[in-house]
């Protein structure tokens, strides 16, 4: 690997620094090898690449994502309450993750993203192990950072805990519909779960973009005893700990009714949380909560734009940072402008935090933003390292054009680091750096077509609609229309 010096428009080594202007950063062996002016490391022999207008920083964390190359909308789906948005996928077959997942890197690698977290996901092909090994290679081939979640549910796939009270209410061909065999979602037990564990750690033992951590839906999809054996394992294993929490009003519910103690003094009870626990959207948590969060050294990802898309409400940033939880941020590959531009849901996360009443607690910074999307969401993906520009860490890097965030003017007295954590998208990266490679230049991916991945996610998307898919597709609407009936009649005011 060819030793390259950066010579940006100014370097910002970590999210709590001041943006600096004159300094280069050296990659040697795919760590940062000096952080220093041009002129004292131009004789270490490295390639020099002109970055004029542009700030160098950290690569961006994907801390919550599922792979899915195509969006929801894309594939038919359109925005609507969660619980309907799940159920619609009923309606399909299941797709081949491998070109979804290497879409998906592809694009998050374009707007700057070195690594990502996949969370739980299955597509109910009946082998999950052949699911996840499917991603795993299209992530392999982008060269995208990964932590992948080896996902786990044992109950409530339908309606939560209310499902005997849902199964009731329709009619008998829905209901043998919807309760008729179906291949497994995940692995099956613990014992297959911690298996299939096993088998990847040991593949991929070595790999220096891959890494790996439990992912047990939620509480809602997951028992007591699922969830006390899986912690068990990854405390055993030093692995993390990734599930959905409190997402939507209607899993808030089901888990008042699940856990009268709360969800987290249960799952604390498990031996779940710690800190290499992190919990998804966490929209319902309560103050109670958060402060379990935070003793626990818990963190939550906030997922802005999916929450809105899909009628959850705004992710409560401000009381979680002022109880002290550590933040992170992921698009769910359900962003507000429905790509993975993570440097606009930052911003979006940012917005929503701003409570109009006086006196009540602030929400994130510039700092604070900027270190949901760099160290912070490093440490939910369980990666050391990355997140800063030091001397030593690894070189996961990415160059942002300063053209539109300086615009016309930028007045003297604003930092530059915080014009970019107000005004940076997405579409402002320039050049994305994973492990001392570069992935992404000016518009091009130089060891991939990102024609080619898009074909063949659109030729995985299409076999999914099999000549079965009509009926299915129909049964699914209805299946939707009765479930929209029976959450309506028990969360109305």
């Amino acid at each position: 690997m060819s030793a390259l010096l950066l010579v940006p428009a100014a370097v910002l080594t970590s999210a709590e620094a001041k943006a600096l202007p004159g300094l280069a950063v050296l990659v040697e062996g795919g760590r940062i090898a000096a952080v220093a002016p041009p002129s004292q490391l131009e004789d270490r022999g490295a390639e020099r690449i002109d970055l004029p207008d542009a700030l160098l920083m950290p690569g961006l964390v994907n801390a919550h994502q599922h792979g899915r190359g195509l969006s929801q909308v894309q594939l038919g789906y359109p925005d609507d309450r969660l619980e309907l948005w799940i159920n619609r996928r009923r309606g399909r077959d299941a797709p081949d993750p491998y070109p979804l997942a290497l879409l998906c890197a592809l694009e998050m690698l374009r707007n700057g993203v070195t690594t990502a977290l996949h969370a739980n996901m299955s597509y109910g092909s009946g082998d999950y192990a052949g699911e996840v090994r499917a991603a795993l290679r299209g992530y392999d081939e982008a060269e995208l950072r990964v932590t992948y979640c080896v996902g786990a549910a044992d109950r409530g796939g339908i309606a939560y805990d209310l499902e005997e009270a849902f199964l009731a209410t329709l009619p008998d061909e829905l209901r043998a519909w919807i309760t008729g065999p179906r291949p497994p979602a995940y692995a099956g037990s613990a014992a297959g779960t911690k298996a299939l564990m096993a088998d990847l750690r040991a593949d991929f033992a070595g790999h220096p973009r891959v890494r790996f951590a439990y992912g047990p839906a939620g509480p809602q999809w997951v028992s007591d005893g699922l969830f006390k054996a899986l912690a068990e394992d990854a405390d055993r294993l030093g692995l993390p700990v990734h599930l959905h929490a409190l997402e939507s009003p209607v899993q808030a519910a089901a888990c008042r009714r699940l856990y009268p103690e709360g969800v987290l003094a249960r799952l604390d009870a498990l031996g779940v949380l710690g800190p290499r626990t992190s919990l998804a959207h966490g929209v319902y948590l309560t103050d109670a909560d958060m402060d379990r969060a935070a003793a626990r050294g818990v963190s939550v990802v906030t997922n802005p734009g999916s929450n809105l898309r899909l009628a959850n409400g705004a992710p409560p940033l401000a009381r979680l940072r002022a109880h002290g939880v550590r933040l992170a941020v992921g698009t769910d590959n359900c962003a507000s402008q429905d790509g993975e531009d993570l440097l606009g849901e930052l911003r979006l996360a940012g917005l929503l935090a701003r409570d109009p009443q006086w006196g009540c607690p602030t929400g994130p910074g510039p700092a604070d933003l900027l270190s949901m999307a760099t160290v912070n969401g490093a440490a939910v993906a369980g990666w050391n390292g990355i997140g800063r520009l030091e001397p030593g860490w690894r070189a996961d890097l990415v160059a942002l054009s300063l053209e539109r965030v300086r615009g016309g003017w930028l007045d003297p007295d604003m930092p530059l680091r915080d014009a970019v954590a107000a005004r940076a998208l997405g579409r402002d990266v320039v050049l994305t750096m994973v492990e001392g490679r570069i992935l992404y230049r000016d518009g091009a991916f130089p060891h991939l077509d990102p024609a080619m991945a898009r074909k063949a996610a659109a030729e995985s998307a299409r076999r999914a609609r099999d000549p079965r898919d009509d009926g299915d597709r129909e049964c699914a609407v209805r299946i939707g229309a009765s479930l929209d009936r029976f959450w309506s009649d028990r969360l109305m005011p």
